[in-house]
C-alpha cells in the first residue's frame, strides 16, 4: 500500500510540476546589458562609488575583469542562483503532496 501511495504522490507531484513549472520560469522582460568597458576612478567616483570602491573595480578591471554597469531595476532581476518565490511554491507543493501521500497509508 505504501508503494502505491508514493507512486500517486510522484504522478501528481508531476502533474502539478507541469502546470506549474512554465508559469514559474515565465518572465515578464528580457535582460538586456550593454557591452563592457573600462571605467577610470574619477568616471567610478562620479556614479557614486566611494573612493576605496573605485580603487577596488579599478585593481579588478588591472586582472582582467570586465565592469558593467547595470541600472537599479536590472540589478534586482539578477537573482544569482537563488530560487523565486514560485519555485520555493512549486517545490512546497511537490512535498506536501508526498508527506500527504505517504500518511495516507
Amino acid at each position: 500500500m505504501k508503494i502505491r501511495a508514493l507512486a500517486a504522490a510522484l504522478a501528481l507531484s508531476f502533474a502539478v510540476a507541469q502546470v506549474a513549472a512554465p508559469a514559474a520560469y515565465a518572465e515578464t522582460s528580457a535582460f538586456r546589458s550593454v557591452e563592457a568597458q573600462t571605467f577610470s576612478q574619477t568616471e567610478l567616483q562620479r556614479y557614486g562609488l566611494s573612493a576605496d570602491d573605485a580603487s577596488q573595480v579599478a585593481a579588478y578591471q588591472d586582472a582582467g575583469y570586465q565592469v558593467q554597469v547595470v541600472s537599479a531595476e536590472e540589478a534586482a532581476q539578477m537573482t544569482g542562483g537563488q530560487f523565486s518565490q514560485n519555485q520555493w511554491l512549486v517545490i512546497g507543493i511537490v512535498v506536501l503532496v508526498i508527506v500527504v501521500a505517504v500518511s495516507l497509508d
